[in-house]
């Protein structure tokens, strides 16, 4: 048996969307819905952590690494760098042609936006074929905890955090 009442009664999400609930809300909920071998598959999840971790916890791991290492790779070409000591593992061979897009776009609130949305292809592509499995609920929860991460990226509390960033570094400046 899965997770059928749970993930039928959860809101229906998509990239760009509107966090659908606080993520402490949804861990609650997962916390009391998940069978105690699946929240360890949840706390794996949330601290990267390997041993001990389902394949769908693996895989998503991987394709983070992976698209991470695209991307810096592409910054490092832009800028002239040196890719070892910037790269984790190897890099993949097998890069989408969206991925190497995402990393030319100069405005970064727009490719952050743009990675979000690869990723989410990628959770959504995984669960295509499986229902109300554990899949479903840990892809639901990191599409969530994007969203929510979106919640609090406005651009209005992007201006407050660099003029305190630039506040506190003239106030370094004086002090010495």
């Amino acid at each position: 048996m899965g997770y059928e009442c749970l993930l039928t009664g959860l809101p229906d999400i998509k990239a760009g969307d509107a966090a659908p609930m606080p993520l402490e809300a949804l861990e609650a909920l997962l916390g009391e819905s998940l069978r105690d071998k699946d929240k360890e598959q949840l706390r794996l999840l949330k601290k990267h952590g390997r041993k001990g971790a389902c394949q769908f916890v693996h895989d998503w791991l991987d394709f983070n690494r992976d698209l991470n290492n695209v991307l810096t790779a592409e910054v490092c070409r832009k800028h002239g760098l040196e890719l070892k000591g910037h790269i984790i593992g190897e890099m993949p061979d097998d890069v989408e042609p969206e991925v190497k897009a995402v990393s030319k776009t100069e405005n970064l609130y727009e490719r952050e936006r743009q990675i979000d949305a690869v990723r989410f292809a990628w959770l959504e592509e995984r669960t295509r074929m499986v229902s109300f499995s554990l899949e479903n609920v840990l892809a639901y929860y990191l599409m969530a905890e994007m969203l929510n991460r979106w919640s609090i990226l406005t651009p209005e509390k992007g201006e407050v955090v660099f003029r305190e960033m630039v506040k506190d570094m003239k106030k370094g400046i004086n002090l010495n």
